[in-house]
This record gives structure tokens, sequence and C-alpha cells, in this order.
């Protein structure tokens, strides 16, 4: 009788002490610590891919690091480094992680000319980081950094 009574109570223990994730609702955060680029022309040097474009609409979701991330369709005006595809670009809006997605809002959802560098990461685009990823970017305004 002892024996079964200590099978429940290790159960029980394993289970409470495996993590939130068990709960219904719950989901664990993985964090992570975004590289912030100390110049434009860092920032342009690491992104695989650089584009003025503009935003035109949503396109579905995906996820990264556990995180749903927004995907939009972007109408590219100029590609400035890399090979996106033929066609609207889709790119998905890289989330903050540890909390809510899209605090200060989603970057890409403006539908308006943004300046935004990218990487590719398992075939999928994504901006590159959540808070410089993609910025505004107003016609006949020079480059921040050198192309060439």
């Amino acid at each position: 009788m002892r024996t079964p009574m200590l099978t429940v109570l290790g159960l029980l223990a394993s289970t409470l002490t495996a993590g939130c994730s068990l709960l219904p609702g719950a989901a664990t955060d993985t964090c992570v610590d975004w590289i912030r680029f100390e110049s434009p022309q860092q920032q342009f040097e690491d992104a695989a891919l650089v584009v003025i474009g503009k935003p035109i609409r949503t396109d579905g979701e995906t996820k990264i690091y556990g995180y749903r991330a927004r995907i939009h369709l972007v109408e590219v005006e100029v590609v400035l480094k890399g090979e996106p595809t033929a066609g609207p670009l889709r790119i998905a809006s890289t989330p903050v992680t540890c909390g809510q997605t899209y605090p200060d809002g989603d970057p890409l959802d403006g539908n308006q000319r943004m300046l935004i560098h990218a990487r590719n990461q398992d075939g999928e685009w994504f901006t590159q980081t959540p808070a410089q990823g993609a910025v505004p970017f107003e016609s006949g305004t020079p480059l921040p950094f050198r192309t060439g």
C-alpha cells in the first residue's frame, strides 16, 4: 500500500516541478538578447537583405523562438543588398521575446515606405531585430550607410 502512494506522490511532484508549460495557456519564454547595432553601416553589413519597400498587407504567421511572428507582403521598390524572390516579398516582423510579441506595435503595420533590414532563418525572411529591422523611410531621404 505504501509503494502506490509514494508512486502517486512522486508523479505529482514531478508534474508540479516540470514547469509552467503543463498548465493550460502557459508557455515557457525563450528570451533572446538582441544585438544593438552601433551604426547604420554596421547594421547594413550584418543584414542578408536590405530593401526599400512598402508593406501592403499581412499574409499569415510563422514562428521564431517559440513566438508567433506576423508575415507581411512587401512591395519592393529598391533592393540595396541581397536577393529576394520575385513578386511581393514575404517578410516576418521579428517579435520581441520574453513577454508581449509586439509591445510597441508591429513595425511593418504602418502601410508606409520603409527601409527594411532582414535575415533569413530556415528559408524565411525576418526583420533583422525587433527594434532595428524596419523604419519609415520617406522619398528623398539619403541612405544612412554606404552600399558599395
